[in-house]
């Protein structure tokens, strides 16, 4: 979605899933053209020859073939490890693998052709990153040896070269770490050669998001001195993967897009389509869509996210990021910034909230910074960290009791009478918050409406939806003239100076608790409600 070593540095890693199958396929096949076949110490043979040409241990448990009419050959058990090393997984094992090809393309023509190449049972393991080995210098080559190198394989080329049900798996640093394991089920490559651009048909399945991606387009030419700056090329289409495997996430993506670059920074321009995205918050499932731009680093398959612009419902936003992994850690760490400037209040209660009425209806802006780290068996919603602002403007509750008393609020904070018309009364709702183990923090939160703005700190359980609020409601109105005036507001005029404050008519502490179903509001005088 290469040279084997003595010591894996990162540039051999990035191209040996590719490299090594193409390499073993090519000296193998190299070897049927130069010599004759004979039964007795052939396999012994060909495994110092292997050996030898992939700096490696390699050992076949058996082998067979015939050079008329047609040069077919055959084998199994084919495995190439490190020198030396049987502590650790070998690099590759091939349970069976056949050549096919005619006499007269191997032996006469320029380049010699090998018609066919099947391998069965392909399995690749990647050994685990090793930042020492990065520090220390290869040694140089001189130009006749880079030239030698580049030449090595170039008179041979596979006409067609198949996998099926080939199997990638990337060990971690971590001992008790699992592999990542990738199932390629569908590899084919034509005109395989060190010098040509290779066209390829791939089909695999991603483990998470869990899907099936198909992919096609050019690899190569190979590079012999630099494998992990060989480019490669293509278009893809990730088709039914369903966001169920990531906890906390739910709805079935699709996606499609082309790539191209060395293998080290490999640029992807895509889109993707959620007609069911949800999270785990309580919420609604929505129609998601995104136009992303991303590189994606070969050597460790971390993502950074260029560009996205996405869409849900009536809501547009532009987010950017990475998705890398975090040393000695299982997993990989999210980090995203995302900025909605037009958007609607009723969106994103949707995406919160299940409810088929919106509380509040109205436009809205966000900034913010996601971070999801790299923990397994927690749901997004309650180890997603956030920190960010809101606002919304002209927002309208849609609850009419709601709005009656929101209005009855703006009509006493500006000390008009009863029977004064309003008309319509618009909310505006800014804040400031954290949220940390599914609890919003709200470090700033303000409130108003024409005549009143309500300020307030406090907490909201995502899990509990219980509510914890304090903080102060300022009236434009003196208290006496917020009464309506008369005999009431007239005895009230001796308490005006003790509730006027920093230029307010009234400034009275309030709290909020309860449930959001249930809220509960109060004064807040000395701690208690009143």
């Amino acid at each position: 979605m290469t040279t084997v070593y003595q010591k894996p540095t990162r540039r051999h890693r990035i191209s040996l899933w590719i490299g090594g199958i193409v390499l073993v396929a090519l000296v193998t096949s190299g070897w049927w053209v130069r010599h004759a076949i004979s039964t007795t110490g052939l396999k012994e043979k060909i495994e110092t020859y292997l050996s030898e040409e992939l700096d490696g241990d390699v050992t076949i448990d058996t082998l067979g073939g015939r050079l008329f009419p047609r040069v077919a050959v055959s084998g199994g058990g084919l495995v190439v490890r490190q020198h030396g090393r049987t502590d650790v997984p070998p690099l590759l094992t091939i349970e069976a693998f056949e050549i096919a090809g005619s006499y007269r393309d191997l032996m006469m023509s320029t380049p010699r052709h090998v018609s066919d190449v099947r391998l069965k049972g392909l399995l690749v393991q990647i050994p685990p990153d090793n930042h020492d080995d990065t520090d220390k210098k290869e040694p140089e080559k001189s130009d006749a040896e880079h030239m030698a190198d580049a030449r090595k394989f170039e008179q041979i080329i596979i006409d067609r070269f198949e996998a099926p049900d080939t199997i990638l798996k990337v060990y971690s640093r971590k001992p008790n770490k699992p592999p990542k394991e990738f199932v390629i089920h569908h590899l084919v490559m034509n005109s395989v050669g060190s010098k040509q651009t290779i066209p390829y048909i791939a089909t695999l399945t991603n483990p998470v998001p869990k899907g099936e991606i198909e992919a096609s387009g050019t690899f190569g030419p190979w590079d012999v001195v630099h494998p992990a700056r060989t480019p490669v090329s293509g278009k893809y289409s990730f088709a039914h993967a369903n966001l169920d495997t990531i906890n906390g996430l739910a709805g079935i993506l699709s996606s499609v897009g082309d790539f191209k670059g060395p293998l080290n920074r490999i640029d992807v321009e895509g889109t993707t389509e959620t007609p069911d995205f949800q999270i785990d918050a309580g919420g609604k499932a929505v129609p998601l869509s995104t136009r992303f731009q991303a590189v994606v680093d070969g050597s460790d398959g971390d993502t950074y996210l260029t560009r996205v612009d996405g869409k849900f419902l009536n809501t547009h936003l532009v987010a950017s990021g990475k998705v890398v992994g975090i040393e000695g850690v299982h997993g990989r760490e999210v980090h995203i910034d995302t900025t909605i400037d037009k958007g609607r209040v009723e969106d994103l209660l949707r995406l919160a909230m299940d409810s088929d009425k919106p509380l509040l209806v109205g436009p809205a802006h966000l900034r913010a910074h996601i971070l999801i780290p790299a923990e397994k068996g927690r749901k997004v919603i309650d180890k997603m960290k956030l920190s960010g602002e809101f606002g919304l403007t002209q927002a309208r509750f849609t609850d009419k009791t709601v709005q009656k008393k929101l209005t009855g609020l703006s009509r006493h904070g500006q000390g008009k009478d009863s029977d004064e018309a309003m008309g319509e009364v618009v909310s505006d709702l800014r804040g400031r918050f954290i949220v940390d183990h599914a609890v919003v923090t709200f470090t700033e939160l303000t409130f108003g409406v024409p005549g009143a703005v309500v300020k307030l700190a406090g907490t909201y359980g995502m899990r509990s939806e219980q509510l914890d609020f304090k903080g102060e409601l300022r009236l434009d109105a003196t208290i006496s003239e917020a009464m309506g005036g008369g005999v009431k507001g007239f005895f009230l005029k001796a308490f005006d100076p003790f509730f006027k404050k920093r230029g307010s008519g009234t400034v009275l502490p309030i709290k909020i608790t309860g449930t959001r179903k249930d809220p509960k509001y109060g004064l807040n005088l000395f701690g208690k409600d009143k």
